[in-house]
C-alpha cells in the first residue's frame, strides 16, 4: 500500500524533559577538552542555530520498541526484526527465493509492528520528525547541564569505569510530528496506549534510562486527519463525523490481498473542523483535550484487533 495514497494523520506535540535526558551524539571528548566524555547530540538549524535536538530516529525506535512490549503482553505473535532466522525475517528470507514477490505477498507475512514501522524489505508507514526546541525555550535547552557517573561492577560492586561526565538537558520544550499514512484505525490505537504512557513517564528516552534518565511528559498540539483524492464527491462516506481507515477505500480483494482487518468507520469523540480544497479533505482537531478524546476512542479499534488475532485484551 505505497502505490497510492488513501489517508494520512499528522499528529504535532511538544516533548519536555522531566529531569535528565540524554541522546547521545556518538562523539568522544578525545583531545578537545571543551567535551564531556558523553554529549548530547546537536545540529545547526537553520532558524535557532546551533541547537541540542532529539532526532526521529530516536523517538521512533524507542516508540517501536514500547509498541513490541505491548503486542507480546496482550498475546500477539510479535518478531524480533533483526533475528532473520524466525519470525517475519525468516518467513521473507524464503518468500525472497521465490521468482515473483509483489508487495502485498510481503505484507501479508509481515507481523503486526513491522506492519507499521516497517522491515528491511517493507518501508514503513510511519514516520517521526526531528525535534527541535521551541522558539520560546531553546536558550532553556541548550543551557545543558554536567553530571558525573560511574560504571560498577557487578561481581565486586566497585567502580569498574569512571568517573566519566555526561551532558544533559533539563529544560525546554522539543517540537515533534508522527505522520502515518495508509493507516487503519488500530494502528491509531495502538500508538495512541504508547504516546499515553510517554505522557506518562512511563516510556523514558535516550542513554542511561534504568539509572532514572530520559523521563519525559508530552503535550498534544495538533491532529490532522486527511483523505487525498476527495474532488468533493463522498461516495456515501461522511468525513464531517468520521474516522475512515484505509479498508474503507479498498476493494475486497486489495482488503485480503494485504490481509488488512476490516474495520468499521469511528465516529470520533471531538468533532473536527473539516476543510474541503485542493482535492483533499482534512480533520483537524486543535485543542489538547479534544485530541486526546479522539486518540482514546481509537484504543476500542485496537482492542478489538486484538481479540480478532486471538491476543487477550490487556
Amino acid at each position: 500500500m505505497h502505490k497510492k495514497l488513501v489517508n494520512e494523520l499528522r499528529l504535532s506535540f511538544a516533548i519536555r524533559p522531566e529531569g535528565p535526558l540524554l541522546i547521545k551524539s556518538g562523539r568522544e571528548a578525545g583531545a578537545d577538552p571543551t567535551l564531556l566524555d558523553m554529549n548530547f547530540v546537536r545540529t545547526t538549524h537553520a532558524e535557532l542555530g546551533e541547537t541540542v535536538y532529539l532526532p526521529g530516529s530516536s523517538l521512533k525506535g524507542a516508540i517501536r520498541s514500547h509498541c513490541e512490549k505491548i503486542g507480546r503482553t496482550v498475546g500477539l505473535n510479535v518478531c524480533n526484526p533483526l533475528d532473520m532466522k524466525s519470525g517475519c525475517g525468516h518467513k521473507l528470507q524464503r518468500l525472497s527465493q521465490q521468482t515473483e514477490v509483489s508487495g502485498a505477498d510481503l505484507y501479508h507475512r509481515l507481523c503486526p509492528i513491522c506492519r507499521i514501522f516497517g522491515h528491511t524489505v517493507m518501508s514503513s508507514h510511519i514516520q517521526f520528525s526531528d525535534a527541535y526546541p521551541t522558539p520560546e525555550t531553546v536558550r532553556q535547552a541548550n543551557r545543558t547541564e554536567e553530571r558525573d557517573g560511574v560504571a560498577i561492577d557487578r561481581v565486586s560492586g566497585a567502580v569498574a569505569v569512571g568517573p566519566f561526565q555526561l551532558e544533559v538537558v533539563t529544560r525546554g520544550e522539543f517540537e515533534a510530528r508522527m505522520t502515518l499514512r495508509n493507516f487503519q484505525l488500530w494502528h491509531v490505537g495502538l500508538l495512541a496506549v504508547a504516546l499515553r504512557d510517554m505522557a506518562n513517564q512511563w516510556l523514558p528516552l535516550g542513554f542511561a534510562r534504568s539509572r532514572g534518565l530520559g523521563r519525559v511528559s508530552l503535550t498534544y498540539r495538533h491532529l490532522e486527519i486527511a483523505y487525498p483524492g476527495q474532488f468533493g464527491q463522498t461516495d456515501g462516506r461522511d468525513f464531517q463525523g468520521q474516522i475512515l481507515g484505509v479498508t474503507t477505500f479498498l476493494t475486497d480483494e486489495e482488503i485480503k490481498a494485504y490481509d488488512y482487518t476490516p474495520e468499521e468507520p469511528l465516529v470520533p469523540a471531538a468533532r473536527p473542523e473539516v476543510e474541503k480544497e485542493w482535492g483533499r479533505v482534512t480533520q483537524n482537531w486543535t485543542r489538547p483535550e479534544a485530541i486526546e478524546a479522539v486518540l482514546k476512542a481509537t484504543v476500542t479499534c485496537w482492542a478489538g484487533y486484538v481479540k480478532g488475532k486471538g491476543g487477550v485484551n490487556g
